[in-house]
């Protein structure tokens, strides 16, 4: 066998062996580029959300190529298939409508946060009636919690502006996922954290999926691939040291 032949029955068995190395499919991946520790494109690897996410669609066959939008854009991009992979929704039945989701690569406990000189406890959901509560609209804190006519909801477009109104007594409480939180306090308001509490019974657990437009008509593939790509890193230990390499934002 001459050097000609013998290289193209290498390349062909690597093939056979290893197609999603020797083939990847690009694939859209789209975030807010708002939401850190998770997703901002000024952190290392746009975040550690985009890094488990980008690194399991590798493994998974895929060559992602990450873009930003509002969260406004990405819901109506994902319903049209403008947009592949939302790489950081929490699940909502309405979402599953149009949304094939993965399994949860991470775990997202969502929190309360508080004035310390407010003499409140949160036990359980009766106990925010009577409360104004700054939210984000559209995000999906939990079904009950996004459906509640009792509770006063104030809605901001951010944060930060939350948080903000917290401090000067506009609003009683507002909440987001705890890694958020303290990233936001730490980052955007260090000297405030001394005034602020973030409450220890969270309102709910939510997973971090990825999230692939039904019209994509790989969708189904793409949701299968990237869940054992996840359970590999797992096993491997590539997700907890890139989790670890990410903590030193929200400590």
């Amino acid at each position: 066998m001459n050097k000609y032949v013998h290289s193209i029955a290498v390349t062909f068995l690597l093939f056979l062996v290893c197609p999603a190395t020797a083939m990847a499919f690009d694939i859209n991946v789209v975030h807010s580029g708002s939401w850190p520790p998770y997703a901002d494109e000024d952190l290392p690897e746009q975040g550690l959300a985009i890094d488990l996410v980008t690194t399991a669609l590798k493994r998974a066959g895929y060559n992602p190529q990450v873009k930003t939008a509002s969260l406004k854009q990405i819901l109506e991009g994902s319903k049209t298939g403008i947009y592949d992979v939302f790489a950081t929704p929490w699940y909502t039945m309405d979402r599953d409508q149009y949304l094939d989701f993965s399994q949860p690569y991470l775990q997202s406990s969502i929190h309360f946060i508080k004035r310390k000189d407010t003499p409140f406890e949160y036990t359980w959901f009766d106990d925010l009636e009577g409360m104004t509560i700054g939210v984000i609209e559209d995000y999906a804190y939990e079904e009950d919690f996004n459906e509640a006519k009792a509770i006063d909801k104030v809605s901001a477009s951010s944060l930060e502006e939350n948080l903000q109104m917290l401090i000067d007594r506009k609003i009683d409480l507002t909440l987001d996922d705890e890694r958020v939180l303290r990233y936001t306090i730490s980052q955007s308001m260090p000297q405030s954290m001394v005034m602020l509490d973030i409450i220890a019974k969270p309102l709910a657990m939510r997973g971090i999926n990825i999230g692939v437009s039904r019209q994509n008509p790989d969708h189904a593939m793409i949701v299968s691939r990237f869940n054992k790509a996840i359970a590999e890193m797992k096993e491997d230990g590539t997700h907890d040291m890139i989790v670890q390499k990410h903590k030193a934002l929200y400590r």
